[in-house]
């Protein structure tokens, strides 16, 4: 007898035989449909040349066989992608690096350029003469472009010396004016001619001294606007007193020097400009000598000014 599939199948809620019923005889339950047996293996037949078939079926190729490779991803074309990348990243470094210097093409139909007249063959091609000698320090200092920090402060020091150099040479004009001027206003009180002349001629010498210092440079010297402030208002009150007593000289000699000396109104204007050029140039005179211990110059005193 044939075994029934589904015949010792029992319910699941009150367990009661079932069989092949698809719902219980006793509580009303839902069953499951009963298991199919699985169908007997049979072997397939030994396949022959003839009878082999493709593991795909007929019709269109899969999609997957007929993927390719893109074009781009050859390695041709990488390689020559690569290369055109490269090629663009030097050119832009060297423009960037160089924006002055043009880049030189040395390719076909460019030959190389003409060798300069004054390097001849032998030679190794370096200027020689005064212009290298005074090239060669300072592309040595700046480092062959721009300036270093170390060459600024060497060209600050060297305008400092020569601001410094060129306020000195001054001060020893106006020295001598000053040293000559007590000699002439003595022998203008003697009624000396040539005493008035004198006294004309350093207060000549005054105003061309004032002139001098209102258009000096000394913006490298330390201090240098309160320097030049106080030596502009010392030559200025000097010239004042020098043009005072020219105007008392040139009167007093006419008049046969027979009036008083002291109390002339020009000789006494010049005594009071006098006193206010001493005090300008005691002013001068405390900024000056620092800079003139620094570079090896004269300290003046005021009444050497």
């Amino acid at each position: 007898m044939a075994h029934e599939p589904g015949s010792s199948r029992f319910c699941q809620r009150c367990g009661s035989h079932v069989g092949t019923l698809a719902q219980c005889p006793r509580c009303r339950a839902e069953q499951s449909p009963p298991e199919q047996p699985d169908a007997p293996f049979t072997p397939a037949p030994f396949a022959t040349a003839s009878s082999y078939t493709a593991p795909y079926p007929s019709g269109p190729e899969p999609e997957r066989l007929r993927r390719r490779t893109p074009a781009w991803r050859r390695a041709p074309v990488l390689i020559s992608l690569a290369v055109a990348i490269l090629a663009f990243v030097v050119t832009w470094w060297l423009v960037t690096a160089n924006p002055s210097q043009p880049i030189q093409n040395t390719g076909a139909g460019q030959g190389v350029a003409p060798s300069s007249p004054a390097t001849a063959p032998g030679t190794t091609g370096q200027e020689t003469g005064p212009e290298a000698e005074e090239s060669g320090p300072e592309a040595e200092e700046t480092g062959g472009g721009g300036s270093s920090p170390t060459a600024t402060g060497r060209s600050s020091e060297r305008a400092a010396r020569q601001q410094a150099q060129e306020l000195e040479e001054l001060l020893a004009s106006s020295r001598d004016a000053r040293s000559s001027l007590s000699a002439a206003i003595t022998a203008a009180t003697r009624c000396d001619p040539d005493g008035v002349q004198a006294i004309r001629d350093i207060t000549v010498s005054r105003r061309d001294q004032l002139a001098t210092a209102q258009t000096l440079a000394v913006s490298a010297l330390k201090g240098g606007a309160r320097l030049k402030d106080a030596l502009v208002d010392a030559l200025d009150a000097s010239h004042d007193a020098d043009a005072a007593f020219l105007a008392w000289a040139g009167r007093h000699v006419a008049e046969g020097c027979e009036g008083p000396v002291e109390s002339d109104r020009d000789y006494r204007r010049g005594l009071d400009r006098s006193e206010a050029a001493q005090q300008a140039k005691t002013r001068f005179a405390a900024a000056w000598r620092p800079i003139a211990e620094t570079y090896g110059l004269t300290v003046w005193k005021p009444d050497q000014i």
